[in-house]
């Protein structure tokens, strides 16, 4: 398997955004529908995730010093 391929099976979910960032439940979702956060892989009714590579690209660029190593 590339690291392309483990890339699509590394996700992220609303739970693991929240830790990512230090905030709660309604921030990491309302963060997940700004315009250019990237589409979710899974949208189901009850629960989305997104591949990791992608959230922390977007954090990178749009949550500067995210990483804690400001």
């Amino acid at each position: 398997m590339s690291p392309d391929q483990r890339d699509d099976f590394d996700i992220v979910d609303t739970a693991d955004l929240m830790q990512m960032l230090g905030v709660g439940r309604s921030r990491a979702d309302t963060i997940t529908r700004f315009k250019g956060f990237p589409d979710p892989v899974i949208d189901r009714p009850r629960y989305r995730a997104w591949r990791r590579s992608d959230v922390e690209r977007w954090l990178d660029t749009n949550r500067p010093g995210w990483r804690g190593n400001t």
